[in-house]
């Protein structure tokens, strides 16, 4: 938690020990709880500029009024005890006077006056607790009214970054040495029309058991530029970033790229980025976000105003790195991954609303995606649907959360505000048959789909990367019924609500399945997906991709697919590296596929796409 200085704080005044421990408290309590107002609401824009200040000016004024009492109850206190201090005297007078005298009416006069010294001492220890309520509550006066102009601040510099980008197209290429897949294998409906190689690695190391290991990519985004008029692909893997035109969809041009050496620190000797396995990208600001789960975790922030010529803004560390994913029209990042202990599903949360100047809260929000309290695993991605509820997968479940606007809070059984840091729970935790599954990353479908209703069903991959598909990681299809926190309140570790599986595939022994020359099956866990309709692509590592009608949600069925074999250099042409697809995803019309040592090959389903096609296509961030 990042502690603001409190200013306007009262100077000049002899406080006791207990008056500044409060003081102390009160300010600590209010800067690591955040602000007492709502967080802007919606996309950063002039209102909630406009709010932001509004609410600034009205906390000041509250803290400046605040001051202002505590300044009239430091005089007072300053009166009470000159004045107690002043019939002590007369007490110790008369009693003095009285010893010396030892007449009857100078003892009476001794017990009079010391009646009234204690009378005045009372009224002064009355005056020094009023004053420290009055100090206490101008200092959290202070504390938030410095919170509420440090947001104004933020909110101002998050839309001052707001841009329709660059108008003008650049003229530099870069040399992409990508092969196109002419020996690839696929279903009828499924057209392969292009392919990108992009930025290179020698990376040694990589999930499943390809052999050409990771030398290409694990994500991809795209940021739209209003005064071109078209997207760019940026993709991020062990080489670094790489960036293309999409002016021609099928025909990506490679325009420029960030390197490792780029991204290097002072002092360090990093020879490959890892991972960036969930690429996210602001594209009101132009903004790329890399995170790194190597070395120094965190998160590398890239201006692509001028996506020809990119602008490594910096690196922000963060506690966790493997996934990041932007939440709240991008003012906050909210970064998973291992290596926190004592959490119950750990997510740290980054403000990068003014993006040369970011913070991490030290706090971690408590995912708890499995529902139990358990204080292991690790969280591994986050993804926000249509409506606007986070949701966190990892070890055990996957948990969704308001982190916007006012909702029911269950624990607290009122409505209020949730924040970034402070999120309130909606739905979710294990599924039923997959306890001890690690689920990977998670979508909400937004429309009835089968007999489920709106918004019931969750689509989830659960990830363990074997080549016995009967062992290796799924496509899971389940309900949310009964998880809502308003109905499902009474989980608890002993007998936690779980959501209903209603289908699991996978693509062992469907067509297109691969089996190599040994016998043995390519890697058949499923990885990342994206939803088009009632049809799901996603990415199966050595199985290629796989396109699924989840129509029946108890019953989903495969409907095309993509593969390309390894091919070695010879007379049916150069060398070609076989499929290690990261994921697919669907963009105007085309699906792009991020692969692990291939590049990005772009493909177009031909087939029917059954059920209510959103406006846009999203994963990570689907916010309207």
């Amino acid at each position: 938690m990042r502690f603001l200085p409190v200013g306007g704080a009262l100077k000049g005044r002899a406080l006791l020990a207990g008056t500044a421990a409060l003081v102390t408290a009160v300010v600590l309590q209010t800067a690591s709880l955040g602000p007492a107002y709502a967080d802007p609401s919606g996309p950063v824009n002039p209102g909630t500029v406009g709010h932001a200040r509004a609410e600034a000016t009205s906390l000041q004024n509250r803290a400046d009024a605040a001051a202002k009492d505590a300044a009239r109850a430091a005089a007072r206190l300053d009166e009470a005890k000159a004045k107690a201090e002043e019939e002590a005297q007369k007490a110790a007078d008369a009693a003095a006077k009285a010893e010396e005298s030892g007449q009857v009416s100078d003892k009476n006069k001794a017990e009079s006056a010391a009646a009234k010294a204690a009378e005045a001492s009372a009224k002064a220890a009355q005056a020094q607790l009023e004053y420290n309520e009055k100090a206490a509550a101008s200092a959290a006066a202070a504390a938030a009214a410095a919170e509420a102009a440090n947001n104004a601040e933020r909110e101002a510099a998050s839309l001052a970054g707001v841009t329709d980008g660059t108008g003008t197209e650049g003229t530099q290429t870069l040399p992409d040495t990508g092969v196109f897949p002419d020996n690839a294998t696929h279903s009828d409906n499924v057209e392969v029309v292009g392919h990108v190689r992009g930025v290179l690695s020698g990376n040694s190391s990589c999930p499943a058991f390809k052999a050409s290991k990771c030398p290409a990519f694990s994500s991809l985004n795209f940021v739209h530029y209003e005064k071109l008029g078209y997207d760019v692909m940026v993709a991020n893997g062990t080489g670094g970033l790489a960036i293309w035109s999409l002016k021609d969809p099928e025909h990506p041009t490679y325009i420029s790229e960030v390197t490792v050496n780029q991204l290097k620190q002072p002092g360090e000797t990093m020879t490959q980025f890892w991972e960036g396995e969930n690429l996210t990208v602001d594209s009101r600001r132009k903004l790329v976000f890399m995170t790194r789960d190597s070395g120094k975790k965190g998160l590398f922030v890239i201006d692509i105003k001028d996506p020809w010529h990119p602008v490594l803004l910096g690196f922000h560390p963060v506690p966790l790195g493997h996934t990041a994913t932007c939440i709240n029209d991008c003012r906050f990042i909210w970064s998973v991954g291992s290596g926190v202990r004592g959490v119950s599903s750990p997510v740290y949360v980054t403000d990068v609303r003014d993006v040369n100047h970011p913070f991490t809260y030290s706090q971690a929000v408590v995912s708890d995606v499995r529902r139990t309290g358990a204080t292991s695993g690790s969280t591994h991605s986050v993804d926000v649907d249509f409506d606007g509820v986070v949701w966190v997968s990892g070890s055990g479940g996957v948990r969704g959360y308001w982190t916007d606007g006012k909702h029911f809070d269950p624990a607290t059984q009122t409505e209020r505000y949730a924040t970034a840091y402070d999120p309130i729970p909606y739905a979710g935790g294990s599924v039923g048959g997959s306890e001890g599954s690690f689920l990977h990353n998670a979508y909400r479908f937004p429309n009835t789909l089968g007999d489920r209703p709106k918004g019931d069903v969750l689509l989830i991959t659960n990830e363990n990367n074997n080549q016995n598909c009967s062992k290796a990681g799924v496509f899971i299809l389940a309900s949310l019924e009964g998880t809502h926190d308003a109905d499902g309140i009474t989980s608890t570790p002993e007998n936690p609500v779980k959501m209903t599986r209603l289908a699991t595939y996978n693509p062992g022994g469907k067509p297109g399945h691969y089996v190599d020359p040994t016998g043995k099956a390519g890697d058949c866990s499923a990885h990342w997906f994206t939803v088009n309709g009632n049809i799901v692509v996603g990415g199966y590592y050595e199985q290629g991709v796989r396109f699924l009608d989840i129509s029946d949600p108890r019953n989903p069925q495969q409907v095309g697919w993509f593969r390309v074999p390894d091919r070695a250099a010879g007379p049916d042409g150069p060398a070609i590296i076989g499929s290690n697809a990261s994921s697919a995803y669907w963009h105007n019309g085309y699906v792009y596929v991020p692969d692990y040592g291939r590049g990005v090959d772009i493909l177009k389903f031909t087939g029917d796409i059954p059920g209510k096609q959103e406006k846009k296509v999203c994963w990570n961030s689907c916010e309207k």
